[in-house]
């Protein structure tokens, strides 16, 4: 294989720097910035950088320094892997462990929680590339009319497979932030998964409080999907609300912001789209996994159950509570709701299945992304995995 000596030394240099504690992409684009990388170089190293996260332990123990690092990452990217490597891999593959090092490469925690969940099977999906999902503004232009014209602009797509304003491009260098289309609020990025879960709103709702908005992405897509709910949008980073209103205003929509000691009424329906580790979106974002341990879950889950009885309190007798997270692992999810049902008689729940059937229509495919009485969706498919629960308060 002829290597790139020079792209090669990028590379080692990012490797270098992965410790210091910035997210990939910064690391990354600072890197870049500093060496002056063109596109085409960018995105070289970019996807031997992030097949070095999916596959980091393998790496880290075939390679004695980073520079050997990025020219091993390099030569098995492209499948030609020298003598010395070839014969790393075959004393691996004799010994057992090429396939928990290579194809497993995770935490051992969290790979124990995959495997018992998902099976052996998982590991090859979530090490998988994902897609780009888009969700179409049905407020100002179709999908079918946003399909079409993405492809004249030679973006290949197609119809997410369960909801109405779900895009799913091909792969492709081409930008889609410089486009007329983004510019003018006919779509918006977002995984199926979150517009699924935007979907567990009750169609009947008058107002809506989301307390952990972020920039606004699932505030954004309820308003889409229900043009006439009102829309209170909060969180504690407050310095997002900028955010919130251009991307409110780019859609065409009005969103409410409101700090915290703002909030005096309550609403038909609190949606909290809650921190979590990310475990539900590794397979686009491969480095989390790389983050994500024993002790951060643990504070998330104080968190997470302070922040659920915290606005569970502004629910009105009568409304409900939505509670999603991007993760898979049940300490975030299952174990919250049934902490929190144990201690608030006055909430039940309501299965997703039922509400997403009221707002889909389309009960056939509604197995692929429920379980029990949550939304859940698990690997295998086009989407990241997801979690969503419904209570409903009686008093």
């Amino acid at each position: 294989m002829r290597f790139n000596q020079f792209l090669g030394n990028i590379l080692s240099t990012a490797l270098e720097r992965q410790s210091e504690g910035d997210k990939y992409d910064i690391l990354l684009n600072s890197v870049f910035k500093e060496k002056r990388l063109g596109k085409r170089d960018r995105i070289w190293v970019s996807d031997r950088f992030f097949f070095y996260l999916r596959h980091k332990l393998f790496f880290d123990e075939v390679s004695e320094n980073s520079e050997i690092c990025a020219k091993n990452i390099a030569m098995v990217f492209e499948d030609e892997p020298d003598e010395i490597l070839s014969g790393k891999i075959e004393i691996l593959q004799k010994n057992g462990t090429y396939d928990q090092l290579f194809n497993e490469s995770f935490p051992e925690f969290l790979s124990n929680e995959i495997r018992a969940l998902y099976g052996k099977n998982a590991f090859e999906w979530f090490n998988s590339k994902a897609k780009t999902h888009l969700r179409t503004n049905l407020a100002g232009i179709s999908r079918e009319e946003l399909s079409k014209r993405l492809e004249n602009e030679g973006f290949v797509n197609s119809p997410a497979p369960l909801s109405p304003a779900g895009i799913i491009l091909e792969p492709t260098n081409k930008s889609l932030k410089n486009i007329e289309l983004f510019e003018k609020g006919s779509f918006e990025f977002q995984d199926e998964s979150s517009q699924l879960a935007s979907l567990l709103v009750n169609r009947n709702t008058k107002t809506l409080l989301e307390p952990c908005a972020g920039g606004g992405g699932k505030s954004l897509s309820i308003a889409s999907f229900f043009k006439n709910i009102e829309i209170t949008a909060s969180d504690s980073r407050t310095y997002l609300f900028k955010e919130i209103k251009e991307r409110a205003a780019r859609a065409g929509t009005r969103i409410k912001t409101a700090g915290f000691q703002d909030i005096s009424d309550n609403f038909d329906t609190v949606f909290i789209d809650s921190p979590c580790s990310g475990s539900g979106v590794i397979r686009r974002n491969p480095g989390d996994r790389w983050k994500i341990d024993e002790k951060m879950l643990s504070d998330l889950n104080n968190l997470q159950k302070e922040l659920i009885q915290k606005f569970s309190e502004k629910v009105r007798t009568g409304g409900e509570l939505i509670y999603v997270t991007c993760s898979f692992l049940k300490c975030e999810n299952e174990e919250i709701i049934k902490d929190f049902l144990s201690k608030n008689k006055d909430f039940s729940l309501i299965p997703a299945k039922g509400r997403l059937l009221e707002n889909l229509g389309n009960e056939e495919l509604l197995s692929e992304i429920t379980e029990g009485n949550f939304l859940k969706i698990e690997p295998m498919h086009e989407r990241d995995l997801m979690f969503g629960a419904v209570l409903t308060r009686r008093r």
